[in-house]
């Protein structure tokens, strides 16, 4: 009797509830979080089939906005309820491809497409990574994607942890932190609904550079770099979509940081990111050869490299081991002299090139990044290489100090 009276009580209490969402959400349609709270108020109460229409309205009406990372995780959440619906993520796709995801090769024809549609025909949000993405390419990735809940007070992950995996808010929000020597916790940003983080440790297949907690209770989608590679190896244009993303979202940071080009603007540095190309070494592969002509510099994305040069007697003298975000090469396009030194790669490396052509015109529009490299060649070349004792035994590089 005591079980019955409490499931009554619930039950009673649940429909009193659904009653208000329902009268919120017909005084206010497009507070589409409302549909997801009544999904989930169904959910308790046992009406499994009702539960799943209001999922369905909401992923539909987050889809039809724009809300694109809102829906995969609605739809994610039907999907555990019923495994059969397995053609909504294409759905999703579909409806993308249809309306317009909005790239750089098709804005201008979409924008011209976009003003003859009708009313309510308008192209879809720009989204790091997806948009990019073609139908079949995105229906993959929707469904590699996971949906994981976190509490408000959780650590998500730890500074110093593997860094193999994005992730994307879909609800609620994080804060990005971390710990001085005392153990005191330095708020370094806070994070909402659309935002990515996580992706300096997946590019750079290194650790996470900072801890995150759920500043309150949290969904986020998490793509996995063992699910990208799956996703590469049947789709390989994927892996220029990546790289893109990660010149929009790691390279640009590594810009906003170096002192090269900290006085660029926004537009400014997004010139730059077009320029960028991207080659792989695996370990062992010459990059830079001492002596040759210098025709690019480099940037680490991924692995590590070890600088080193020849003495008199012809034995190798290591000068410096670069690991991802450092950068090398800039010295033979400034002095316009042969390469002074060698690059071996360590580990397997994914290096992001700069030609010389393209440096050139960057140092033309922007002479201040000549004066702050030449500042950074008399103390790499001057007191770094000469304290080590390179140039004792060669007069030749001694003339190219």
């Amino acid at each position: 009797m005591v079980g019955f009276l409490n499931a009554f009580f619930f039950d009673g209490k649940y429909e009193k509830e659904l009653k208000e969402l329902q009268k919120k959400a017909a005084k206010d349609p497009k507070n589409i979080h409302l549909f997801v709270k009544m999904g989930d108020l169904l959910q308790k109460v046992g009406k499994r089939a009702e539960a799943l229409e209001a999922y369905r309205k909401a992923s539909d009406r987050y889809a039809q906005s724009g809300f694109l990372i809102q829906a995969i995780a609605v739809n994610k959440v039907i999907l555990r309820l019923d495994p059969s619906q397995s053609q909504i993520h294409g759905n999703l796709a579909e409806l993308y491809a249809k309306r317009g995801l909005v790239t750089e090769e098709t804005r201008e024809r979409k924008a011209i497409e976009e003003a003859r549609a009708p009313a309510g025909r308008e192209a879809l949000p720009v989204i790091p990574l997806f948009s990019d993405l073609k139908k079949e390419e995105l229906t993959r990735v929707m469904e590699k994607i996971q949906a994981k809940q976190f509490a408000k007070g959780t650590v998500i992950f730890k500074e110093g942890e593997p860094g193999d995996s994005i992730f994307i808010i879909s609800g609620g929000k994080i804060g990005v932190f971390r710990l001085d020597s005392s153990g005191k916790k330095i708020v370094l940003n806070e994070l909402k609904e659309g935002d990515f983080f996580g992706e300096f440790g997946f590019f750079g297949n290194g650790r996470r550079q900072a801890s995150v907690e759920a500043l309150a209770d949290t969904e986020l989608l998490e793509i996995t770099k063992k699910d990208l590679q799956e996703i590469i190896r049947e789709f390989p244009s994927v892996s220029q979509v990546l790289f893109k993303f990660y010149k929009e979202r790691v390279l640009d940071t590594l810009l906003v940081t170096s002192s090269l080009f900290q006085s660029f603007s926004p537009q400014e540095r997004a010139q730059i990111l077009d320029r960028f190309t991207m080659e792989a070494f695996p370990a062992g592969a010459m990059v830079l050869q001492e002596g040759a002509s210098g025709d690019s510099m480099y940037i680490i994305k991924k692995g590590e490299v070890e600088v080193f040069t020849m003495d008199a007697r012809g034995a190798a003298l290591p000068l410096a081991r670069l690991k991802e975000g450092d950068f090398f090469g800039e010295i033979a396009l400034v002095t316009g002299r042969p390469r002074t030194a060698s690059v071996k790669v360590l580990q397997p490396a994914e290096l992001v090139r700069l030609d010389k052509k393209d440096f050139d015109q960057i140092t033309a529009d922007h002479p201040e990044v000549t004066e702050i490299l030449q500042e950074s060649l008399h103390l790499r070349l001057g007191n770094k290489l000469k304290a080590l004792g390179v140039f004792r035994d060669s007069a030749a590089k001694e003339r190219m100090v």
